[in-house]
């Protein structure tokens, strides 16, 4: 048997097979679509997978943005910030799939630039709690689609909706949406990996254990060390049961992308710490876990002591070996060689570029 069904002046046929009226959305996740004309309508996509474990803070932040959600009685947003395979998506996935599983609310993916008085309206009809998701938010959205959709952010809904967006680079995002929780209410940023979390997944992954501060070392060497470097890496060691740096040779993982190999220079020398005047050259170029490190210093950079034969040059030199500590998170190396002399290389940051600031 046929069945009619009525939306505003149109009547479309139905089978039984597809009559299937419901009066709730069911947890799971949707995209939106907009034919060309008609009105828009949800299809169901295919589900969020998680890893068997999941590392660094994930848990946590998946737990206190859950909370924080479902004790707020209208909009929340989350803005989760960082570049690709930061783990900005394992997050956005295990919110998704904590709240389907414990409170039955589904995920709405937004994949294209929807915005305005149809689109919002849209939405405020859900009138359940339900995730809206943002993958790529300042790829996916102009600058003006995003001044747009500021008011769907500040809308009054009938139901508590979780607005979360992610991005690749924060200066992109609109301005009227930083420094405003009520409009955004969390905004995390993923950096590079900590030196705890490179621990655990090489203790649970990789075969040969003995390079795991290694593997920490050149961590050291990017400004952010994502899991999908991490990731890459292990696996290569692996498969081809290789030391780190030849695992690191073909994989397009490359420090120089990050911060172009410079590195700023601190030396303790003569008993005493160089001053930045008596350094000639107060950034470093190179690879600290390769090669040697050469740095000059001069004692009497004012030339005070020019009526004498005293020789105030000194150059102090430093080999792999030598490396004692690395701090993966800041980016430090630190040395001590036969002399005593002390050297840290720290890794200079990439300056970041506000492209919404003019």
């Amino acid at each position: 048997m046929a069945h009619f069904l009525k939306s505003g002046n149109t009547y479309r046929v139905a089978s039984n097979e597809a009559m299937d009226v419901r009066d709730k959305l069911p947890a799971g996740n949707y995209t939106i679509k907009v034919p060309p004309l008609g009105d828009m309508y949800l299809e169901h996509i295919e589900d969020f997978s998680i890893p068997s474990k999941v590392y660094g803070d994930c848990l946590k932040n998946t737990d206190r943005v859950i909370t924080t959600f479902l004790s707020r009685p209208a909009a929340t947003g989350v803005m989760l910030t960082g570049e690709k395979g930061s783990g900005k998506t394992l997050l956005t996935k295990n919110i998704a799939v904590e709240l389907a599983r414990q409170h039955d609310v589904p995920t709405i993916v937004i994949n294209q630039p929807l915005c305005g008085e149809n689109f919002n309206t849209f939405i405020q009809s859900i009138d359940q709690a339900c995730i809206i998701l943002f993958d790529e938010f300042e790829k996916v959205y102009s600058d003006n689609d995003q001044e747009a959709a500021l008011t769907l952010l500040d809308g009054v809904f009938p139901s508590q909706k979780l607005f979360v967006l992610t991005c690749n680079d924060k200066w992109r995002i609109n301005q009227h949406m930083r420094n405003r929780p009520g409009r955004i209410f969390y905004m995390i940023d993923f950096g590079g990996l900590e030196h705890e979390f490179i621990v655990e997944y090489c203790n649970d992954t990789l075969i040969n254990k003995q390079y795991i501060e290694k593997v920490c070392a050149i961590a050291a060497l990017f400004e952010q060390f994502n899991f999908d470097m991490l990731k890459a890496l292990v696996e290569e060691m692996n498969r081809y049961n290789e030391a780190p740096a030849d695992a690191m040779k073909m994989l397009n993982a490359k420090p120089e992308f990050n911060n172009k190999g410079n590195f700023d220079v601190q030396m303790f020398a003569k008993n005493r710490l160089i001053t930045e005047a008596e350094l000639e050259t107060k950034v470093w170029h190179g690879n600290p876990l390769n090669g040697h490190v050469q740095v000059e210093f001069d004692t009497d950079p004012e030339g005070k002591l020019n009526d004498t034969d005293e020789n105030t040059w000194f150059t102090s030199e430093f080999t792999p070996n030598e490396l004692k500590t690395v701090e993966p998170q800041n980016g430090k190396f630190g040395y001590t060689n036969a002399d005593g002399d002390q050297l840290v290389l720290t890794r200079r940051k990439e300056t970041q570029y506000n492209y919404l600031a003019f």
